[in-house]
């Protein structure tokens, strides 16, 4: 399957340039193939860089490589061997774990990592809800662009 541009939730090089200084960003083929991946199964930008960020990459290459470096498909049998899906809880918390404290992130009723804001057209600062990360609202509630919406 050949994914366009528009298709994925983030620019997947951009990502993998921003990433590179992840632990195991030289330890696979291709890096930007692994963000790839992270990508087409719909992880968002969150949870995309909460697991490039973290041991996960490590995990999976130390369960599934056979060379050195991995080959990128690594990742997708880590993936789908633990059951680690968009929005799974084991994701929810990498994300709170890598951005929680310095983002100020709060995890809604169901357990999904959330900035606080307020709905469009109800400008008080005070009346807020937790937005959903990777959702268009989740915007910075400080921003012009937020409060153009």
């Amino acid at each position: 399957m050949k994914l366009t541009s528009g298709q994925y939730r983030f620019n997947v090089k951009n990502m993998a340039r921003d990433t590179s200084d992840a632990y195991s960003a030289y330890s696979f083929n291709s890096w930007v193939g692994v963000v790839r991946i992270l990508a087409v199964r719909g992880f968002n930008a969150w949870e995309a860089e909460a697991i490039l960020r973290s041991k996960t990459t490590r995990w999976c290459r130390d369960a599934y490589a056979k060379t050195f470096p991995a080959a990128n498909n690594t990742l997708s049998k880590y993936l789908d061997s633990n059951n680690i899906t968009p929005r799974s809880k084991e994701v929810n918390e990498l994300v709170m774990e890598i951005f929680g404290r310095e983002y100020k992130l709060e995890l809604n009723k169901e357990g999904v990592p959330c900035r606080r804001g307020t709905m469009p057209g109800n400008y008080h600062p005070d009346l807020t809800v937790l937005v959903p990360l990777g959702t268009p609202l989740s915007c910075d509630v400080h921003s012009e662009t937020y409060w153009s919406m």
